[in-house]
């Protein structure tokens, strides 16, 4: 009797819990309750997902280490310039008389003449590859281009680079080139400023006789073809003042004096280099001089340059200095 009251009561409390359960519809489908969470399919997780956070690098700017100092693999062949020495343009080059002379067997040294093929070492190169940031460009800017013909048919092709920029730069070369207006080939050369280092705001002359020039000249085209930003001096020398400078002439050739003072610390070989200028502001032409003897600190120096300037007579006269410690 006992047992079967307890099979009536189970019987009963499973009946009560499936009139509780959601009733089919009439297509037989399970009806949601609007409260019920719905159960993800099988492999799909639940993931919840948090807004993006920004990411802030901080950064600090680290120092340039020094430019590795690397050789260019082919030498440069140098055109003999009014006034130059193997000294001077050993000077300017950055190498060595002994270097110079090493790779033209049996130059003579005081016989140098003016168009005359010099081969030079190779020029030293900044390399930047390993330089963080940017390597900061030149701004130079080329003016006063003339062209002047000489007795024997040749072509002076002159001009200047200015220096714009906020930092000296070296090593300026242009590319010349002077069109034949008959149409024929045009006659090219390179030429380098005629300062080896130009200072902010300074100016440097540069020239090269083209001995195979056009006979009908058209208008010359010049480019800046390479320079550097100077990132550090090394043995040059740019401590030097020069004062009382004068051109006077006598026909075709021009006599410029002055005076330059080493206002550094060092002993340096010293380079002048004159800018000369006819009645109308034009580069008429340009000459360098290399002291005999070096020029100690404090000292003052007089000085003397002869030239023979292609453009005619010269009225003003610009002398630059830099040298060599």
């Amino acid at each position: 009797m006992k047992k079967r009251m307890i099979c009536c009561l189970i019987a009963a409390l499973v009946f009560l819990v499936q009139c509780q359960s959601d009733p089919p519809d009439a297509g037989g489908t399970a009806v949601a309750h609007p409260s019920a969470t719905p159960i993800p399919p099988i492999g799909v997780a639940l993931v919840t997902q948090a807004p993006p956070t920004a990411v802030v690098q901080q950064t600090t700017p680290t120092p340039r280490p020094s430019p590795t100092a690397t050789p260019s693999p082919t030498p440069i062949v140098y055109l003999v310039a009014e006034g130059d020495t193997l000294l001077g343009i050993a000077i300017a080059r950055g190498v060595s008389v002994e270097e110079i002379e090493a790779l033209n067997p049996g130059v003579q040294p005081q016989l140098l003449q003016i168009g005359q093929a010099l081969i030079l070492p190779p020029p030293t190169q900044v390399d930047y590859t390993g330089l963080i940031g940017t390597a900061v460009p030149i701004q130079v800017r080329v003016s006063q281009i003339q062209t002047y013909r000489t007795p024997g048919g040749a072509v002076w092709l002159l001009g200047e680079v200015v220096n714009e920029g906020a930092a000296p730069v070296d090593n300026v070369t242009l590319a010349l080139e002077l069109p034949d207006a008959a149409g024929g080939p045009p006659a090219s050369a390179t030429a380098w400023a005629g300062a080896a280092v130009i200072p902010p705001g300074g100016r440097a002359p540069f020239g090269v006789l083209l001995a195979a020039a056009p006979a009908e000249i058209g208008a010359p085209s010049v480019t800046v073809a390479g320079g550097d930003t100077v990132v550090d001096l090394g043995s040059r020398y740019l401590d030097l003042a020069v004062s009382e400078t004068a051109v006077s002439t006598e026909g075709d050739r021009a006599q410029i004096s002055g005076q330059v003072q080493n206002v550094g610390d060092a002993v340096a070989a010293v380079i002048l280099v004159a800018s000369l200028y006819d009645a109308q502001g034009n580069l008429a032409g340009f000459q360098k001089l290399t002291l005999p003897e070096p020029l100690p600190p404090g000292e003052t120096r007089p000085f003397q340059i002869e030239a023979a300037p292609p453009g005619g007579t010269a009225v003003t006269v610009q002398v630059i200095a830099f040298g060599q410690k």
